[in-house]
């Protein structure tokens, strides 16, 4: 289709994809999903992840009879982010890090993705920010207020789209863009709960951060590529969870992208103020709450394990290498596991002593063992 439509409202500041075409079709006369049928077939029963299968085919199909220019359009989208907040995406599901997921079909209606500010909404033309799909943007930097994530009637998902479905057994209208689908309370009309000034501080630094793309944490340091900084406070997430979560959730631990508002944010309150006077604030920050070198040794599945600039500032303050047992604890060992009638072998000894493998305790057991063999005492070094 190449000639322009009666309507072509142009993306708003920051709105995402799927909110922008809610109200191109509405202004059009039309629901998101005729619309979507009418001109861009491929997006057909899409209504759950609409923002994730935007491809680059379907944006020139928009942008010519809506008036707008690709790269325009293309900012609406969650791939615009490629390179700040996420490096690539993910192939598998294609995943992008640090952006809230929907999960599958079967269970979207569990995930909490899309967050709201309602004085936002409430100001001019409603419409849905793509900074709300962040995991680690939990306050509107703007009215230094919370997000919402759900309705705060019914508990619901906040899935505008849905607005245009029919469910006569649930709503027999088609709802507003800020109208909850489920039971039409307007989202508007949110009660708005004053967030942490040092929570909103860190949150316009990350906002600015995921603007330019770069960060410069200390003066006369090096640039540091955005997306490399939001993957460490992304496994800041993961770690100050355990703290977060009950005793009896922690080894279910979730992914901080599928986590809902409320943990989120006190995740968040736990790391203010982590990233400035760089390092020192940080090392304090590992030091109170007993971080090691080895908790950041699994950020990510690439190598290197940590970026260069978290890695030469930790090092010397966090790696302390277990030292090797010495051979008079490792013979106090052997003689308990006899006197007790257990079995002997290395990996007993391991166990015993808090090793995996250490060379030292292979060295004195088969000294050990050779010695009994041959029915010779085993003998021990003088002290």
């Amino acid at each position: 289709m190449t000639s322009a439509f009666p309507v072509h409202p142009q993306p708003l500041p920051d709105e995402l994809f799927s909110s922008w075409v809610y109200r191109v079709a509405r202004a059009n006369g039309q629901n998101v999903f005729s619309f979507c049928y009418l001109l861009i077939p491929e997006m057909r029963n899409t209504y759950y992840n609409l923002d994730y299968v935007v491809t680059e085919q379907i944006l020139q199909k928009l942008s010519m009879p809506l008036r707008v220019t690709y790269f325009r359009s293309r900012e609406t989208t969650l791939d615009s982010y490629s390179g700040k907040l996420f490096a690539s995406s993910t192939p598998k599901a294609n995943r992008k890090a640090c952006i809230l997921q929907t999960g599958s079909q079967k269970n979207n209606h569990r995930r909490y993705c899309l967050q709201y500010c309602p004085l936002c909404l409430a100001e001019g033309e409603p419409y849905y920010r793509k900074v709300w799909r962040v995991s680690f943007i939990t306050v509107c930097s703007r009215h230094a207020c919370q997000l919402y994530d759900r309705c705060p009637r019914c508990s619901s998902p906040i899935r505008p789209l849905l607005n245009d479905v029919g469910q006569p057994h649930k709503m027999p209208f088609l709802g507003a863009i800020t109208q909850c689908f489920h039971c039409a309370f307007d989202l508007k009309n949110t009660v708005a709960c004053v967030a942490k000034a040092d929570v909103v501080k860190d949150t316009i630094l990350y906002e600015r951060i995921l603007r330019e793309g770069f960060i410069k944490l200390e003066v006369g340091s090096n640039w540091i590529y955005s997306f490399s900084f939001f993957q460490v406070l992304r496994h800041l997430m993961r770690l100050v969870l355990r703290e977060v979560v009950r005793d009896q959730e922690k080894d279910n631990i979730q992914d901080p992208d599928m986590l809902p508002h409320n943990l989120r944010y006190q995740c968040m309150s736990l790391l203010t103020g982590v990233f400035s006077n760089w390092p020192s604030q940080f090392m304090a920050f590992c030091i109170n709450n007993k971080l090691i070198y080895s908790d950041f040794t699994n950020n990510t599945n690439k190598r290197p394990l940590i970026p260069y600039w978290l890695e030469k500032n930790i090092r010397q303050n966090l790696y302390s290498p277990n030292s090797p047992p010495s051979e008079q604890s490792v013979i106090a060992a052997i003689d308990y596991l006899i006197a007790h009638d257990k079995r002997l072998n290395a990996s007993a000894l391991n166990r015993l002593l808090g090793y995996e493998d250490s060379g030292v305790i292979k060295k004195v057991l088969k000294s050990y063992q050779r010695n009994k063999l041959f029915h010779l005492p085993y003998m021990r070094k003088p002290e």
